[in-house]
């Protein structure tokens, strides 16, 4: 069996895979609680505070909802720059051949420690900290038969 695969991340998916990683964590349980605050406050005082102490309260309230997934969207644009572009991934019995501007590297199973399907995409984890993102878009039908199939690659 053979999967064949040209990566193709964008933005969007690395600013989807930050964002749920935030608000799974609890980080994104106290920028909840931050902004419900900021509205039960913004309803209280509103009207009987100063212009400054105001617009004070509304970058308060605009801050998670708003400011900090536009800078997160600004850091997946810049991480997908350092990304290698034209990268094509090939999953078979002996490992995981990348390819990407002429080179090519061999990762065989046992180097693989991990594979994570999310609704929008599978990583595949060629260590704790650096994986091989495959959005749906790319996988079409097979994103379930590639799952399992990796599922036991690396536990094989």
């Amino acid at each position: 069996m053979e999967y064949r695969y040209k990566s193709e991340v964008k933005a969007v998916d690395l600013w989807k895979m930050a964002m749920q990683r935030t608000y799974r964590s609890l980080a994104g349980m106290v920028n909840i609680v931050f902004t419900v605050a900021m509205v039960f406050l913004m309803i209280r005082y509103f009207g009987s505070v100063s212009d400054g102490l105001r617009g004070f309260m509304l970058f308060g309230l605009l801050l998670f909802p708003v400011i900090q997934p536009l800078c997160i969207y600004g850091m997946s644009v810049k991480q997908l720059e350092d990304m290698p572009k034209d990268m094509e991934l090939t999953f078979n019995d002996s490992g995981v051949l990348v390819e990407t501007q002429g080179k090519s590297e061999t990762l065989r199973w046992s180097r693989i420690s991990n594979a994570i399907k999310r609704n929008n995409m599978i990583i595949v984890m060629s260590d704790e900290n650096h994986g091989y993102m495959l959005t749906n878009r790319v996988l079409g039908d097979e994103k379930e038969s590639f799952f399992e199939y990796l599922c036991t690659k690396i536990k094989g």
